[in-house]
């Protein structure tokens, strides 16, 4: 496990999972309320008072763990009896369901129940445990009630969603050691480089040779994750085709369509299936530039129509957060040379960011002026800005402001979540066309919202 003992990596993972069961079991809690309130007043189906019953009592256990994690009541190592007592207690309720309806379409709720715990439970025990109830239940439901064509579909449909949450189960679990793995070595590595800083001072010459090994570490360090964003990247496009495929299979199947409520959900996938196919693209486009193998195409480019165009595709997400984006009058400007779809990706992501950090009902700007063989194009908002120290930073790869776990999942909403890569990369194409990137702001403010302005300046002639 490259140097960390299997008990040490155990416990970092159950702390880790422990930090993240508040807001799992937050977001449980509140879904059971919404699930009794449903029930009791929409749904209305049989035997709806047990029903309700059963999810207001499970939102109390689940509120109640919350509540003795959050006073430091419960030791990491007993993380996974609270992971496995919330999704029993969502599997009690959907097998409740699924008796008191006597519905096969119910079954649907435990396909999706599977493919969950794939991804929320760490515990082989726990996961298979509640895989194996899950397909003892429904059996029992399907010879219980009259067997038809649709408890044999959804037989089928179980059996995948099973094997589908064994392998993402078994693959995040992984991956998420791994990170762990890294994260513990990069502390232990940070520990050290501290070490040689203390000696360096008393003894420079003696310990050069060691710092210059210390930097010969993290530079493999760095490139170890260089090489790990190029293989990932590359192996995640085969799945993704193949996701792809069959969901525009899906999309187009006539008896999906005429389901509103399956045609939503494979909508749903095919969204997902499109932001990470945004996310592997971002990974390939940093490994290109890290590698320096990225190829440019320059060709004379109009940059008022290229920005138009790119503003042009955050019509809806500028809408829903009532964000006005203001371009200038930039036709005024000389073409230049340049490579469109790169430069297109620079002010795409300078835009997201600047929707990311700006709150609703703020403005968006984006201006520019010549200069003797170069232009420069601003972008400023009216966010909550950039802390001076952190204005380099900004720039680096897979760097995020504030706490990671805190931020919301869209990619266009205020502080939402993302990458981390997009302005390194919006960094690495500036300078791949021999240009410079930079950004000011007075500081970071939540409150008064200083904004930030980021600065692009391109060459006429590469």
């Amino acid at each position: 496990m490259h140097g960390v003992s299997a008990a040490r990596l155990q416990a970092a993972v159950e702390k880790a999972q422990l930090r993240n069961f508040p807001f799992i079991s937050a977001s449980m809690g509140i879904l059971f309320i919404f699930y009794a309130a449903i029930q009791g007043f929409i749904l209305r189906e049989n035997r709806t008072a047990v029903m309700v019953m059963v999810a207001v009592l499970s939102a109390a256990i689940i509120f109640g763990l919350r509540q003795r994690v959050h006073t430091n009541q419960v030791r990491p190592d007993r993380v996974n009896r609270l992971y496995g007592i919330v999704t029993s207690l969502v599997l009690l309720s959907m097998m409740l369901r699924l008796f008191f309806t006597g519905n096969p379409r119910q079954s649907a709720n435990l396909a999706f129940f599977l493919v969950g715990i794939g991804v929320l439970l760490f515990s082989m025990r726990w996961f298979w445990s509640l895989t194996a109830v899950t397909l003892i239940g429904w059996l029992v439901g399907a010879l219980f009630f009259p067997l038809g064509e649709d408890w044999v579909f959804y037989g089928v449909v179980i059996l995948a969603a099973a094997a589908t949450g064994s392998i993402a189960q078994l693959i995040l679990t992984r991956t998420f050691r791994q990170s762990e793995i890294l994260r513990i070595e990069n502390a232990k590595l940070y520990q050290q480089t501290r070490h040689f800083n203390r000696q360096l001072e008393e003894k420079v010459q003696e310990r050069t040779q060691e710092l210059r090994e210390a930097n010969a570490r993290l530079e493999r360090l760095d490139k170890t994750k260089t090489d790990f964003i190029t293989i990932a990247s590359h192996e995640l496009r085969t799945p993704l085709t193949i996701l792809n495929v069959h969901n525009q299979i899906l999309l187009h199947d006539e008896g999906i369509q005429q389901n509103s409520d399956y045609f939503k959900r494979v909508n749903h996938i095919h969204d997902g299936a499109a932001r990470m196919e945004e996310v592997v693209e971002a990974m390939l486009d940093v490994a290109k530039i890290d590698s320096q193998s990225l190829s440019l195409h320059p060709a004379p480019l109009n940059l008022s129509l290229l920005i138009r165009m790119v503003g042009q595709k955050f019509r809806v997400a500028l809408a829903d957060r009532h964000l006005s984006l203001v371009i200038d009058d930039l036709k005024a400007l000389p073409e230049i040379e340049a490579d469109s779809e790169e430069i297109q990706k620079v002010f795409h992501h300078l835009i997201i960011n600047a929707i990311k950090y700006t709150p609703d009902r703020g403005e968006i700007k984006i201006s520019g002026h010549g200069r003797p063989h170069e232009v420069e194009i601003i972008v400023a908002d009216s966010g909550i800005g950039i802390a001076p120290d952190m204005q380099e930073l900004v720039f680096e790869k897979f760097y995020q402001t504030g706490e990671v776990m805190l931020h919301s999942s869209g990619k266009t909403t205020f502080k939402g979540g993302g990458s981390g890569l997009g302005l390194a990369i919006a960094k690495g194409i500036v300078e791949a066309h021999n240009g410079r990137i930079w950004v000011e702001s007075p500081g970071h403010d939540e409150e008064t919202c200083p904004g930030s302005s980021f600065h692009v300046v391109l060459p006429v002639v590469q």
